[in-house]
């Protein structure tokens, strides 16, 4: 994997969806058209430059957390808390990963994954209890929550709020990308289209062999997927165990 991602969340990545994954993460990295290569790798690519937050910093999210929950305590469903609660659980959370510089490996501590995965669930539950257009700024810095969770299919449905807020080709393009690597090869061809449209002629042969790489890795890891899954012996076979079965029902925990 390319995270070290040791923490409390249930959330469990599967054996199966490595592949996907590595794709996910890697043409993330890799599409930036007009902007060049990021010498930060992934860092750069989203913003995590620097050495993490400091301390007054991470007090400060943890006031505004502590504000949320109180909020969230008296309405769950308290949508502007939720957006609030997710926003700083992720913004508190950078100041737990960090990145080597020999082999540019990432890594997620135990509290910041778990900050991380608070991020995911409260944003989830905003999008749930949200009433109108949801708010794209916050949209904008908690699909990085997503994106260090592996979590491909979360970070699509959160990028389709920032892609429709702000279009452009690289938005889209993203879009395509965690599309792809989530799987939902339909939906990634139509965001890749819409990014190449949105792109400047001159790059639009260059953002379209981009994308179709991308498209290729993805559907090729589906079907050793699809190949993996049907060689995999059923949950009901004596001795079978789902949760050492790397294709087996690893479900997602609350």
């Amino acid at each position: 994997m390319l995270f070290d991602l040791r923490g409390k969340r249930k959330r469990l990545v599967q054996v199966s969806y490595t592949a996907l994954a590595a794709i996910f993460l890697v043409g993330f990295v890799g599409f930036s058209i007009g902007s060049g290569n990021a010498p930060g790798g992934l860092f750069d690519a989203i913003g995590l430059g620097g050495n993490g937050s400091s301390g007054s910093l991470t007090s400060a999210y943890d006031a505004q957390i502590d504000n949320a929950n109180q909020q969230l305590a008296k309405n769950p469903k308290d949508s502007d808390a939720l957006a609030k609660l997710s926003l700083n659980e992720y913004l508190k959370a950078k100041a737990g990963i960090t990145q080597d510089p020999t082999t540019g490996q990432t890594s997620v501590s135990s509290d910041a994954h778990t900050a991380l995965g608070e991020s995911a669930d409260a944003w989830t539950k905003y999008l749930r209890s949200h009433k109108g257009k949801p708010d794209a700024s916050t949209a904008a810095q908690v699909v990085n929550a997503f994106i260090f969770l592996n979590d491909a299919p979360g970070a699509a449905k959160t990028q389709q709020i920032v892609a429709a807020d702000q279009p452009s080709q690289n938005s889209y393009g993203n879009l395509a990308i965690f599309q792809y690597s989530a799987g939902d090869i339909p939906a990634g061809d139509a965001a890749a289209k819409k990014a190449e449209s949105l792109a400047p002629k001159s790059l639009r042969k260059q953002v379209s062999q981009q994308l179709d790489q991308i498209r290729k890795q993805a559907v090729q890891a589906k079907k050793q997927q699809a190949k993996a899954q049907q060689k995999a012996p059923s949950p009901t076979t004596p001795g079978a165990n789902p949760l050492l079965n790397p294709l087996g029902g690893v479900g997602s925990g609350p």
